[in-house]
């Protein structure tokens, strides 16, 4: 009797253990491999006593994982009919992925990061330009 608890137990264990040795995937931890997310927001730019000017910027994010480090490959957009600017091809941002959905990366210049979580379908955060102009609660929403 005592043997047959000892092995269900080492069989549960097992059962529990196994995700974590999957290829690609860690326990409970969030799948966004391959995935692509965007958003668009609102920068204010001006004076720090004078009035702003709110500039609509699409940022959007595609995602490379391995277990809980991800790497975003970010576009970063500004366009009106006067004037349009656009990051140069792809910037790339590394960081990592919590078991509570908490998601922050940033880039190695420092011109972009962002700290978040994912709630259900959607990603809300912080995302900072050129560490000077956060933007809060920026809601993100999967592409593809």
């Amino acid at each position: 009797m005592r043997r047959t608890r000892h092995l269900a137990l080492l069989a549960l264990l097992a059962l529990l253990a196994l995700p974590a040795c999957l290829p690609g995937s860690i326990g409970f931890l969030r799948d966004v491999d391959g995935q692509t997310w965007a958003a668009r927001f609102d920068v204010a730019v001006g004076p720090a006593s004078g009035p702003a000017v709110r500039l609509p910027v699409d940022l959007t994010l595609t995602f490379r994982q391995t277990g809980a480090d991800v790497t975003a490959d970010a576009s970063l957009e500004y366009s009106s009919p006067l004037l349009r600017l656009q990051t140069d091809g792809l910037m790339a941002l590394t960081g990592r992925l919590g078991f509570d959905d908490r998601l922050d990366l940033e880039s190695r210049s420092g011109l972009l990061t962002f700290e978040g979580r994912f709630v259900r379908n959607r990603l809300i955060g912080t995302v900072a330009i050129a560490g000077v102009a956060p933007v809060g609660d920026v809601e993100f929403t999967r592409v593809r």
